[in-house]
C-alpha cells in the first residue's frame, strides 16, 4: 500500500476519536498538528470522501440541536487495516525532507546583505515563537500520547537546530557586510 500522509492523518484522527470533518479540523489545532503538516479543511473533506469510496470509513448523518446536519464518520475494519499499513510504511520512509524556503537561501547574493540579515532575523523570530509554542510537558508527560510527544520532540529539536544554523548564517552575513 502506498503511504498517503493525508489519508493516514485523517484515518488516525478518526481512530483517535474524531467523528466529523470540522472536529478533525479542530483536532489539527488542538493537537498542534498544523506545525508538521500543511493539511487544510478542504483537504480533510476531500480525503473523507476518498476514503469513504475506498470503504475505509462509513458515514451517517447526525443532527444535534438546531445545528445543520453533519456527516459522522466511523472507521471500518478495512480502514483500520489501511491505517496500520500506512503507519508501518511511513515509519520506514526514505523520504527526503524538503524545505521550500531553502530555495531562496541559494540566491542570497541577489539582495543587499542588510536586507538579507533583516529577513533572516524575521525567520529567527518566527522559529523562536515555534520553539516556545511547545512546553516540555508536551514531550515528557505520560498523559500525552507517544505519537504527539514524538512529533513535538522532533519539531523542537529541528527548530532548535535551525535557530543554531540561523545564528551561524547571521554571523557569516555580518562578516560579509563588514568586508563590503
Amino acid at each position: 500500500m502506498n503511504f498517503s500522509p493525508t489519508e493516514c492523518l485523517v484515518l488516525g484522527l478518526l481512530h483517535s476519536g474524531a467523528r466529523y470533518g470540522h472536529e478533525i479540523d479542530k483536532y489539527l489545532d488542538q493537537m498542534k498538528i498544523r506545525y508538521w503538516t500543511k493539511t487544510n479543511r478542504a483537504t480533510i473533506y476531500q480525503t473523507l470522501q476518498r476514503i469513504e469510496r475506498k470503504g475505509w470509513v462509513t458515514s451517517d448523518t447526525e443532527v444535534v440541536g438546531n445545528m445543520p446536519r453533519r456527516k459522522v464518520y466511523s472507521l471500518t475494519p478495512t480502514g483500520k487495516k489501511a491505517l496500520q499499513e500506512m503507519v508501518f510504511a511511513g515509519l520506514a520512509s526514505q523520504e527526503i525532507v524538503t524545505f521550500d524556503y531553502s530555495i531562496a537561501i541559494g540566491w542570497l547574493e541577489v539582495l543587499p546583505t542588510q536586507l538579507v540579515i533583516d529577513q533572516v532575523i524575521q525567520r529567527k523570530n518566527f522559529v523562536e515563537k515555534i520553539i516556545h509554542q511547545f512546553s516540555q510537558e508536551d514531550v515528557d508527560s505520560s498523559n500525552v500520547y507517544i505519537g504527539k510527544r514524538a512529533n513535538v520532540k522532533f519539531l523542537k529539536s529541528y527548530y532548535k537546530m535551525e535557530r543554531e544554523w540561523l545564528d551561524w548564517l547571521l554571523l557569516e552575513l555580518r562578516r560579509i557586510e563588514k568586508k563590503v
